[in-house]
């Protein structure tokens, strides 16, 4: 059988100087590395060619040249950008950009450089600035006015904008259109508590904050916390590919010391080869930041009252959807963490941007806005674990992955039990999609917000089958098998 390490095909990776022709790299390439990243707005790639032709200096590569490649895996195809035979590659067709050439080696017979490549549009946030006011509206409305007005990416670059419940208005400062984005941020909110609850000294703030930007294979997506953490599968009514919900990958197996592998069923390309756990809860740092319980005092500037605004995240008022179980819930109880450990101070703009009949009104910014993303963003990344496992190109950011760990048998050394408290659902942070004949994988970093093995459930009228089976997984394989390389 076809393992997902050693299945691969390059159809065509090509370099074309502007103005200049197209020129296959397929016969060069050592290997290709590809990075996802979901705190980051563009996606990146490194590219090790070695070759007996001088193409530095032939071509020459200077940065600015366009990068098209399709390459087909065991898990499906790997496209950016279309060729057309005679006239190379087709302009705003999903094409990359080389940005930087380092580690040139030349001796006497051959030369071996890496390329450093990124997507067309770092280069058009390079350029473009928000200089309006932008009056007011939903945050995610002012993101697809700035992705498609301001950059004027092609629509088919813009992945999943999710909905914010709240409307906000703010004066573009000429800021670079990313930064302007990623600064909304955290003060979007998505779940169906927000707000505050109460005026003076016995406020309450309600509900979560915090939205992250980036750029996969699908393209730049603004999603919520709530929603990437969803237990069931939002939007399963949509008839939009992109709206339609979470992909649940795996479940992947880490078998543990003493198991034994069979190259020759397909559950080996469902294996995690390594794990390592880079960080688990803090509570010294969690205190520190105020992920469990904080303050903040906000003067309302225009009726001159003082509210304090308690937050308890894990309070029933405040964390709605998490990837873990509800134990972490149900253990809000403990004394530490219903001690407030941080103080935020604000003070309301009341007529700072002219808003209203009489102009008084204020932005739409949330009162305690700074205190739910603090919380929910710690949250999210209070867990981390990086694990290698065979290549999988159809893993983005942003994704679900189940996995499955074993506990530890001190006796035999052989795990026969799954930890119940590790294994489950993470959320895909980083990737790095590694390319090479015979000897590819993907390593990827995750992220969990609580521990505890948790099922996906359906929403709407979406099938219960959420996570896919090892049996559905075999089927998936024998169609990719029988599909491949045709």
């Amino acid at each position: 059988m076809a393992l997902a390490s050693q299945a691969l095909k390059y159809n065509y990776v090509i370099i074309q100087p502007i103005g200049g022709n197209a020129v296959d790299l397929t016969a060069h390439l050592q290997y290709i590395e590809y990075f996802e990243n979901i705190m980051s707005p563009t996606i990146s790639m490194n590219m090790k060619i070695s070759s007996a032709v001088n193409f530095v200096s032939d071509l020459p590569i200077r940065g600015g040249e366009m990068i098209a490649m399709e390459i087909e895996t065991l898990s499906g195809r790997l496209k950016f950008g279309s060729i057309v035979n005679g006239e190379g590659i087709v302009p705003d067709s999903g094409e990359l950009y080389v940005y930087k050439l380092e580690n040139f080696d030349q001796p006497s017979t051959a030369q071996s450089f890496t390329l450093k490549i990124t997507s067309p549009e770092y280069f058009t946030n390079e350029t473009s600035r928000c200089t309006k006011k932008y009056k007011p509206a939903t945050i995610d409305a002012h993101v697809s006015d700035i992705l498609n007005e301001t950059m004027k990416i092609n629509p088919d670059r813009v992945g999943q904008i999710d909905k914010t419940k709240n409307t906000y208005s703010f004066i573009g400062n000429t800021k670079k259109p990313f930064h302007t984005i990623s600064w909304l941020c955290p003060k979007s909110i998505a779940g169906s508590k927000q707000g505050v609850s109460g005026e003076g000294q016995q406020a309450k703030a309600v509900g979560t904050a915090g939205y992250l930007f980036f750029e996969n294979r699908d393209g730049f997506n603004f999603r919520s916390i709530e929603g990437l953490v969803s237990r069931t599968r939002e939007n399963a009514d949509s008839a939009d590919a992109k709206t339609y919900g979470e992909e649940i990958h795996g479940p992947y197996i880490h078998q543990g010391k003493g198991s034994v592998g069979n190259v020759y069923k397909v559950e080996e390309n469902f294996k995690i080869n390594h794990v390592h756990v880079n960080r688990g809860t803090d509570i010294r740092k969690a205190l520190a930041v105020g992920q469990y319980a904080n303050t903040t005092v906000f003067f309302d500037s225009l009726s001159q009252v003082v509210s304090v605004y308690d937050y308890k995240l894990l309070g029933d008022d405040g964390l709605e959807n998490q990837l873990g179980s509800d134990d972490e819930k149900e253990e809000s109880s403990n004394e530490l963490k219903m001690l407030n450990s941080r103080l935020f101070v604000r003070v309301s703009d009341h007529g700072t941007l002219g808003i209203g009949t009489d102009g008084f009104q204020t932005s739409g910014i949330d009162q305690a806005y700074q205190a739910k993303s603090a919380s929910r963003y710690n949250q999210l990344f209070s867990q981390s674990v990086d694990i290698q496992i065979p290549l999988n190109t159809n893993i983005k950011v942003g994704d679900m992955i189940n996995c499955i760990f074993p506990e530890l048998n001190s006796f035999t050394g052989q795990a026969k039990v799954n930890d119940a408290s590790a294994s489950g659902n993470y959320l895909v942070a980083r990737l790095n999609h590694h390319i090479q004949p015979n000897a590819s994988f993907s390593s990827l970093n995750l992220v969990r917000d609580s521990y505890g093995y948790l099922n996906i459930t359906p929403s709407n009228n979406q099938s219960a089958e959420t996570e896919p089976t090892y049996e559905s997984n075999r089927k998936k394989q024998r169609r990719l098998r029988a599909n491949q390389f045709k």
